[in-house]
């Protein structure tokens, strides 16, 4: 009985992560989520209780073969995160929603991990934190060095800018 109050909750975790976007234009749900919505309407309790039985472990089976994926808010943040500077395919996960509007990642801080010149004076840097390698295109007043923090914020028309140190501000690119 536990493990089918674990995964409900799991369940519900992933229905919070509809959109309001996606309230106004039907999508299909997954059939084994329906079934076990539909499970509510029983009235019989030993009847319900099957249900569920039989709807959770249809759910946690593919969950196990990787047909279904449930994630949380809290993964969905740090998946952004470490995806900044790229552009995300239109999925209902990454795009779209209201609620994922107020978790956008519009900056992000991090340090130095390797630093080394690219053409023409650029640098190429490897950030901490699964922040990527992101290019600059533009001349720094020092050479970075591990450890020297760096900001990066999004900019106009999908650009980027940032400052390693106290460097003034020049564009930056993902690469990586």
């Amino acid at each position: 009985m536990n493990q089918l109050i674990k995964t409900t909750l799991l369940l519900v975790a992933g229905i919070t992560l509809a959109s309001a976007a996606a309230a106004e234009k039907p999508r299909n749900r997954p059939e084994l989520f329906n079934k076990l919505l539909d499970c509510r309407a029983i009235a019989d309790n030993a009847g319900r209780l099957a249900c569920y039985d039989q709807s959770v472990g249809a759910i946690a089976e593919a969950e196990t073969k990787k047909d279904i994926v449930v994630v949380d808010r809290k993964e969905i943040r740090e998946t952004k995160r470490s995806l900044f500077g790229f552009t995300l395919p239109k999925i209902g996960l990454f795009t779209g929603d209201k609620e994922d509007d107020k978790d956008e990642v519009e900056e992000i801080s991090s340090t130095v991990e390797i630093a080394r010149m690219v053409k023409g004076g650029d640098w190429s840097l490897r950030l901490a934190d699964d922040a990527g390698t992101w290019e600059t295109n533009g001349d720094l007043k020092a050479d970075p060095r591990p450890g020297d923090k760096v900001k990066i914020r999004k900019a106009s028309l999908g650009s980027y800018l940032g400052q390693v140190g106290l460097s003034r501000g020049v564009r930056f690119r993902r690469v990586q």
